[in-house]
């Protein structure tokens, strides 16, 4: 039996693969998985072993976190189950630290302290804040009369969003994790992103004035998270209005870019179990569907399905299997497979945790709160059963249960039960497996090159301080490399190359194109061959198709904007690919003496792709959910309302059915594909601006490149310099030493 070795750290984003002890060839498919994270390409990984060794049965030794060894022991179980396979698995634990953020802090901060000024720089400072200070974001998505303020409320143990029988949410609420904070405070905010009520304690009284208030678009709220680990997150709550409750677009804009976002933050989607269809939904679900459909298991384990009020059926009549395999099929029927459901009782589970804080509940609160042995005495309302978590989680769970048994807590017990720990212990899963480790890799790289610049370069000096014909070598390459630079006529090759550098028509944007004629056809066909309708049956369809378009709309518009971002970060990449290999080959033209991995002491200062497109000033991330590109040039807003289908039948008793798609779906395609254009021109016009300021660009780097060469060359030109740059370096070099050391030591598992 073949024992295959996996190691994989996340923080690093590495992978290592033996077979009995041996590397795997590097013709084998797993190859290109090295630096991906494990999630992206774990459900092909069974099937490319089981094609490699030629054999079903062999044992997969892991190395690794908790979280990962979870996720290659559920693929493994569902391989063994489907295909009665014999595959063995075992776990070495990682070792690593585990506060990493803290530690990594503290690192950079002795960093920005230490002795060498490359590494203390503003830029460094700022780009490793701004990996540490992102958001994440947890959307809790839902239409009509789900449940879904009353879910909220249960993560928060107190009654705070508004909630009543007919949908509510009519404003974007943010709720900002501050652990500790005992009292909510907020402030508002219009359409325009200008606030209109200053920051101030907030209660549900006073969320229910702002959400009847029209002129409020988005509370920004601070307050206590309680049961979910934020793990040094900025962790982020936000509640949005159902896509037919929206005040206004750009409401249900954002709800479309959560659900979009290549972040990919967390998406609570409740659902009302006694009402599961309905047209809301419909739209939405598609969107959700095509998420999880790309981007390996991250986007699966990203959308958490909550089935609300699972504690209305009679367990005498019905069964809570066939409630969620309806749901389940429900799902499917959209195009989501294996969704990750989750039956709950919101309202029963807010009840609890607000009488275990002390708060004083209503008759009919404690009428429910007198009920809570329902959930204990009758074995199916043991909701934890059917959470779809990892053997951890859920083992962490019924350990909770056994501990409140055996201290008769009942309310404990049956707070478990109701199944909103389970969602809060699938929120810390994710934020475990995801969110932290993403944010740790991603802080590292805002200064590793920089550092990994600096370590080859003392290495360099060391090793021509002791070899007098590598110093020559360098010097006559430097001074070549000078030369060149002083002719300029590399740069002027490679400036023109840039300048005659064409953009094809984007495919993608076709494909957009044509979503729009789709979309449009699926609309005529539910009601084209009615021929003659009644008034009333044609304002059906009518307000039907404006929500419809709406949603359309919104979909349109947020797939332009990633495609519009996405292009534009990778022709930038694009960019910086090509300057890299320009200032390689200046370097390999004038001499041999450097070798290629050397080549990152003259690439440290090279901007990443998001610093080149901050300081070309495109992109700009807003906190409220306005656009992520100025939109404003291209995106042409609709502006229908009632008098569509007034001018359709104002006086008629019938309507022909062909007159509905003349006067409003016509329109509403034209609009949508003439937004389409416009979308490429502004991209166009966009892709010639990066060019320009590129160009631009080159010459600062160009500058720098020749202080680097020109300080090497200076070094090299005389040992004696050399020899007491590296007596007075003695103490940086060792600092540097300690410090690569330590953030390895970091980073390890």
């Amino acid at each position: 039996m073949t024992e295959v070795f996996l190691r994989y750290n996340p923080y690093k984003v590495e992978t290592k693969i033996l077979f009995d002890g041996e590397n795997i060839s590097q013709d084998s498919r797993l190859v290109k998985f090295y630096n991906e994270r494990l999630q992206v390409w774990l459900d092909q990984l069974i099937d490319i072993l089981i094609g490699e060794l030629n054999e079903t049965e062999f044992k997969i030794v892991f190395q690794g976190t908790l979280p990962d060894f979870d996720d290659i022991r559920e693929a493994c179980m569902k391989y063994n189950q489907k295909r009665l396979a014999a595959i063995q698995l075992d776990h070495i634990p990682a070792e690593g630290r585990q506060d990493k953020i803290s530690e990594l802090t503290e690192l950079v901060g002795d960093m920005q302290r230490g002795p060498f000024d490359e590494l203390r720089s503003e830029v460094i400072r700022k780009n490793f804040d701004k990996a540490l200070s992102t958001d994440f974001e947890i959307a809790v998505i839902a239409t009509m009369s789900s449940g879904k303020s009353t879910l909220i409320n249960s993560l928060l143990g107190k009654e705070f969003m508004p909630s009543k029988q007919a949908a509510c949410t009519a404003t974007i609420a943010s709720i900002k994790n501050v652990p500790g904070r005992e009292e909510f405070i907020g402030r508002c905010y219009d359409k325009d992103g200008k606030e209109n009520e200053p920051l101030q304690p907030l209660d549900s009284e006073r969320m229910k004035h702002f959400n009847d208030n029209e002129e409020v678009s988005h509370i920004e709220i601070e307050g206590s998270i309680p049961y979910i680990s934020s793990k040094r997150m900025n962790l982020i709550l936000v509640d949005t209005p159902g896509p037919n409750n929206s005040r206004n677009s750009a409401h249900k804009d954002h709800t479309y870019r959560v659900i979009k976002n290549e972040t990919k933050p967390l998406v609570l989607y409740v659902l009302n179990s006694t009402q599961l269809s309905t047209d809301d939904d419909n739209n939405l679900l598609t969107i959700v569907a095509e998420q999880m459909k790309s981007g390996g298991k991250q986007s699966k384990d990203r959308f958490i399905f909550a089935v609300n009020k699972i504690d209305l059926f009679d367990p005498e009549r019905e069964t809570i299997e066939d409630t969620l395999n309806d749901v389940k099929q429900y799902l499917q029927d959209k195009g989501i497979e294996n969704p990750n459901i989750f039956p709950v009782s919101a309202e029963s589970a807010k009840v609890i945790r607000m009488h275990q804080n002390g708060i004083n509940l209503t008759r009919k609160q404690q009428q429910i709160l007198n009920s809570h042995d329902f959930f204990i005495d009758e074995p199916q309302m043991h909701l934890v059963k059917y959470a779809p978590l990892s053997n951890t989680k859920k083992q962490k769970l019924i350990d909770d249960i056994h501990r409140a048994k055996r201290e008769q807590d009942t309310y404990s017990e049956a707070l478990i039960h109701s199944g909103i720990p389970s969602i809060e212990e699938a929120i810390n899963e994710y934020l475990d497996k995801y969110a932290v480790t993403s944010k740790i890799t991603a802080a590292v790289s805002s200064f590793k090159d920089v550092v990994e610049g600096k370590r080859l370069e003392q290495n360099l000096q060391t090793e021509m301080a002791t070899n007098e014909q590598l110093r020559n070598n360098i010097n006559r390459q430097m001074n070549r490399i000078q030369e060149e630079i002083a002719k300029g006529q590399k740069a002027a090759v490679f400036k023109e190359r840039i300048n005659r550098k064409k953009y094809e028509i984007h495919p993608v944007i076709r494909r957009v194109e044509g979503k729009v004629e789709t979309k449009i056809d699926n609309f005529t066909a539910h009601f084209i061959n009615e021929g003659s309708i009644e008034e009333n049956r044609a304002k059906q369809i009518i307000d039907r198709l404006l929500e419809d378009i709406s949603s359309l709309q919104s979909d349109i518009k947020t797939d332009l904007e990633l495609i519009i971002l996405a292009t534009m970060q990778n022709d930038a990449e694009q960019l910086l690919e090509e300057y890299r290999s320009y200032v390689k080959d200046l370097i390999e033209v004038s001499g041999d003496a450097i070798q290629a991995d050397e080549f990152q002491i003259f690439e440290a200062y090279i901007p990443q792709v998001d610093s080149l497109m901050e300081d070309l000033k495109y992109s700009k991330s807003v906190a409220d959910g306005e656009t992520w590109v100025s939109t404003s040039s291209w995106w042409n807003p609709f502006s229908w309302g009632e008098g569509y289908y007034k001018t359709v039948y104002k006086t008629k008793i019938f309507v022909d059915v062909d007159k509905i798609a003349e006067e409003v779906l016509y329109p509403a395609k034209k609009e949508l594909l003439q937004n389409v254009k416009e979308a490429e021109k502004y991209l166009h016009i966009e892709e010639q601006k990066l060019k320009t300021f590129f160009n631009t660009e080159i010459d600062r780097l160009e500058k720098l490149l020749l202080l680097k060469v020109k300080e090497i060359e200076e070094l090299s030109s005389n040992n004696e310099v050399l020899e007491k740059k590296l007596k007075e370096d003695h103490e940086k070099r060792l600092w540097l030493q300690d410090f690569v050391i330590r953030l390895d030591r970091i980073l390890e598992i």
